[in-house]
């Protein structure tokens, strides 16, 4: 699996000066945005102006491309201009197996899962060459639904994406929670992302990352009882045994080297 961030944040790609702000707020991932948050007319030039900005600077985060849609002309230019960047794109309202034919075989992709269709062919999707994780877009996949964007609406969704990129070795990006102002909801959200097996969770504003972090990153308690448990595991000869009154087994050390590995990816 790609090393990948634990809070991504998004952030519009005609406000360049919001990136330093971000990292300082703790973002171990940028998502610079040209679809939703940019104007129609202002497409053009504001991928010229992020073209020129990565051409030059290098963000101290993993760094996304959100595009347009690719059933578009500004999509498709999008792509043929900012691939020579070699960052992965995350592609909106990706649905068949159709959409990677307009995409090179070089380039890496994070399809957003943001539709039906989408999520009924998701095995299809997961399992291309061209794609490094699945992201999650509760918003539009909830509107083309007609339910609400509650936890228990959009959880079927959810774990469709995590068992995929499970199968596949994926990261897993989960959708962004849309009211900045409602601090315990959006905790309560994060907390049950990560409870089901979500390994990122996008953010839209910097005061979101710390409850993200809180939550997705293991604390140094975890990380050490993970070590301690591996190495009694290696001294049981890969056996059965048990640890604090808990039986520890092969699924048990599993879990302890994603933490491992998820502490030294951030």
């Amino acid at each position: 699996m790609n090393k990948f961030p634990i809070c991504p944040i998004f952030i519009p790609a005609n406000k360049l000066n919001y990136v330093e702000k971000a990292i300082k707020s703790g973002a171990d991932g940028i998502i610079f945005d040209l679809e939703d948050s940019i104007l129609l007319n202002d497409k053009t030039k504001t991928r010229e102006n992020l073209f020129k900005y990565l051409s030059s600077n290098s963000p101290d985060a993993i760094t996304y491309i959100r595009v347009n849609d690719l059933n578009s002309e500004i999509g498709i230019s999008d792509i043929e201009m900012l691939s020579e960047l070699n960052f992965a794109f995350i592609v909106p309202k990706f649905e068949n197996e159709e959409n990677f034919t307009k995409i090179s075989e070089d380039i890496k992709i994070i399809p957003l899962i943001e539709t039906p269709l989408a999520i009924n062919n998701l095995n299809k999707i997961a399992k291309n060459k061209k794609v490094i994780g699945l992201s999650f877009g509760a918003a539009d996949f909830s509107s083309m639904i007609g339910s609400e964007m509650s936890w228990d609406a959009m959880l079927y969704a959810r774990s469709k994406i995590i068992i995929e990129c499970s199968i596949n070795n994926l990261i897993s990006i989960d959708s962004p929670f849309m009211d900045i102002e409602n601090m315990d909801a959006f905790e309560n959200e994060v907390k049950k992302s990560k409870a089901i097996g979500m390994q990122s969770k996008a953010a839209i504003n910097p005061l979101q990352i710390s409850i993200i972090k809180k939550y997705f990153l293991p604390s140094e308690e975890e990380i050490l009882e993970a070590k301690e448990i591996i190495d009694l595991y290696k001294k049981s000869n890969n056996g059965v045994f048990s640890y604090k009154g808990k039986v520890v087994d092969k699924p048990i050390i599993k879990i302890m080297e994603n933490k491992i590995l998820i502490s030294e990816n951030n």
